[in-house]
């Protein structure tokens, strides 16, 4: 073969840096394709460690004039295959309670449920940061809140009606709160060891009987005087309270105060002091 000349040296020289060109090309290619794969494969290990979804992390409220409390909530979705089961709440102070939907809680797959959250914001001003931890063992999470309360934004009620106005959202929202937290010291520990009128004055008169009584707060006399009751309507009235209204249960076995001597007491006692037009002799009236 003959000297190749200067023109097809050029040629095969420029093929040959084509030809690597290509092969590098292909090569970072491959690498870039191995990469979104490892990603991809992460952010799936990720979803999957991550039972729950949920609506947002951090939620934020501004106070409007006049809000004694702050309403809020997280929305939880379980994306995973089995069920999830919350097993409580904790939040990072007493002025913020949160309400699950059940205690425990549990969420089969797809399933999404709301845990409702109330600040309180009596006397409080600028932004209030708080944290809702959420106790499981598969599906913890610590969510935030964050509460913004405008100059001139707070309320301009009494700390009496407040506080008033307070424990009657709570009451409303677990008829049995007014047995918990500060509320022990009027609700549940002036009832201990005390019988008939005396129990009557710190158990039911402290409501039912208060000039600022809450209007949803019946007046024992005139619902007494249109309504057939007996004893045994007023024990269970006393011991199970009324599902849905602000009428909690003040037997010791459902978290009250009273035993079951105690509620015999009351109950004979509100039987005498408002009488009824008819008193059944029969238990029926029991479970009206």
């Amino acid at each position: 073969m003959g000297k190749m000349s200067r023109y097809d040296w050029s040629i095969k020289t420029g093929i040959t840096r084509v030809n690597t060109s290509f092969l590098f090309m292909r090569f970072w290619m491959l690498l870039i394709l191995l990469g979104l794969a490892g990603l991809g494969a992460t952010a799936k290990a990720e979803v999957s460690a991550e039972p729950l979804v949920w609506n947002v992390i951090t939620n934020e409220y501004t106070a409007k004039p006049g809000d004694i409390s702050a309403h809020l909530f997280f929305m939880a979705t379980n994306v995973s295959s089995a069920e999830v089961t919350i097993d409580g709440v904790k939040t990072s102070c007493g002025c913020t309670s949160a309400k699950m939907p059940s205690d425990p809680w549990h969420l089969a797959p797809k399933e999404s449920g709301r845990m409702d959250i109330t600040v309180d914001l009596r006397g409080k001003t600028g932004t209030l940061l708080k944290s809702v931890t959420v106790l499981s063992t598969n599906a913890g999470k610590q969510l935030l809140i964050s509460v913004t309360i405008p100059p001139g934004g707070t309320n301009t009620l009494s700390p009496e009606m407040a506080n008033r106005m307070w424990n009657q959202e709570m009451a409303a929202a677990d008829r049995q709160a007014v047995f918990k937290g500060d509320c022990v010291k009027c609700h549940l520990e002036p009832a201990f060891g005390k019988n008939g009128a005396a129990l009557y004055k710190v158990a039911c008169g402290i409501c039912h009987d208060s000039p600022q009584r809450a209007t949803m707060v019946p007046d024992l006399k005139i619902w007494a005087a249109k309504t057939p009751i007996g004893t045994n309507y007023w024990k269970g009235m006393v011991a199970h309270g009324k599902p849905g209204t602000l009428m909690p249960a003040f037997a010791a076995t459902e978290g009250g105060p009273l035993d079951q001597n105690q509620i015999d007491s009351l109950a004979d006692f509100l039987k005498a002091k408002f009488p009824s037009p008819e008193e059944p002799d029969s238990d029926e009236d029991e479970d009206e």
